[in-house]
């Protein structure tokens, strides 16, 4: 269990959180619930000077499945949502404005049965997918109105069934990674073709999907398994890596988008992980930098030693001086290695007691996350300080 968290508790069911992704300053979070009546979007903005998170909420007219925010501005979410006991068919998706005390609705999308959006990465407020269980419509915004709606995937839900959940790559704001039943499946927007697919990714329902932004075609999967696999999609005969730590359902994935080997998983187990992947992320050469620049050090001090041999005084504090640097090398490299980042699990936060359905990191704060559980508990975490210090390097 780890310390440095906070808690707050909203007096609703809720089953989605995003971070507000143009907030860069202070970290703000949404908060959507589904109860049986007075549902709400809830804006949670963590002061860590002050270890307080302050509340906003916002009357929202229906229960809420998903929400995501604006790229390029802060007041503006997309929300998927449905009247309390309504066929999930109809699921609808809104835009939504935030003013300080209300929700002012910019447009809904003419689409039924979209249970994600996604907003293009590249592209801002301008082009978004709207997800349906067999379908993926991709749309041009204007002003905050849906300008064409295009179906560009039509998925049979025969063949794996269907759509769960989706990822726009960000290396190619013209591709899509998508899940469906076991299969994880790549999706090029302008033909409609698939790009990839891994029959059988997993051995259960493929809850969740991410790409890494910092390392093209990795992307991270979580099951109904328990497990949690990451992917090279070129090579998809099998997982890069498979990360243990859940004895449930997996709900959620999330690479870090500053440091890719911190990977956040939650469950219906009621915990959240932190692991730690370097050995597949970006991050990866630096240990192979960092044993080069040793390698090399050695090599030279051999050199040096080698060249002073002109008497035996000179030859034998040359030889007194290599030794005392190969030691102090040696001491570093025991230091450096006893604190460089390793795979594994990091830390097991576990101030939940229902399924924990989503995780999202802040886009203010590198070492900061919040986690979202069935009963309506925000926990707003960092990542340990000691496991900080070894990625810095300090």
């Amino acid at each position: 269990m780890a310390d440095n968290s906070w808690v707050y508790g909203i007096r609703h069911q809720a089953r989605c959180l995003t971070s507000v992704s143009a907030s860069t300053e202070k970290s703000k979070f949404l908060v959507g619930t589904v109860g049986v009546k007075n549902n709400v979007v809830c804006l949670l903005e963590f002061d860590e000077d002050k270890s307080e998170i302050t509340p906003t909420l916002l009357d929202h007219p229906n229960e809420i499945w998903d929400i995501v925010s604006c790229p390029s501005d802060e007041s503006l979410f997309f929300t998927c949502h449905s009247p309390v006991g309504a066929d999930p068919a109809e699921k609808k998706a809104t835009l939504w404005k935030q003013t300080s005390t209300a929700l002012e609705e910019v447009t809904t999308l003419d689409s039924s049965g979209v249970f994600k959006v996604l907003w293009d990465p590249a592209e801002g407020a301008s082009r978004i997918i709207a997800l349906g269980h067999s379908n993926v419509y991709l749309s041009n915004m204007k002003d905050g109105k849906q300008q064409s709606a295009i179906n560009v995937v039509q998925k049979d839900q025969d063949n794996g069934g269907c759509l769960q959940n989706a990822s726009w790559n960000p290396h190619n704001r013209e591709s899509i990674v998508t899940t469906a039943g076991r299969d994880l499946a790549g999706w090029d927007l302008r033909s409609g073709k698939n790009e990839f697919i891994r029959k059988g990714a997993h051995q259960s329902t493929i809850r969740a999907v991410d790409c890494n932004a910092n390392k093209p075609y990795h992307v991270a999967t979580g099951g109904d398994d328990a497990q949690v696999r990451i992917w090279d999609v070129r090579q998809l005969a099998e997982p890069l890596m498979v990360v243990e730590g859940h004895t449930h359902w997996v709900w959620s994935v999330a690479f870090n988008k500053f440091h890719d080997q911190l990977l956040l998983t939650s469950g219906s187990d009621t915990v959240v992980n932190l692991h730690n992947v370097v050995s597949v992320s970006s991050a990866s050469y630096l240990g192979n930098l960092s044993s080069s620049s040793t390698s090399s050090s050695s090599t030279t001090s051999s050199s040096n030693g080698g060249s002073s041999n002109n008497s035996n005084k000179s030859g034998s504090n040359s030889k007194s001086n290599h030794d005392n640097d190969s030691d102090q090398q040696q001491e570093e490299d025991n230091y450096w290695n006893s604190h460089k980042p390793t795979d594994g699990l990091i830390c097991t936060y576990d101030q939940h007691e229902d399924s924990v359905y989503s995780v999202a990191w802040s886009p203010a704060d590198t070492w900061t996350f919040a986690s979202l559980s069935y009963a309506g508990r925000v926990v707003i975490s960092q990542v340990p300080v000691t496991e900080k210090f070894k990625i810095l390097g300090v």
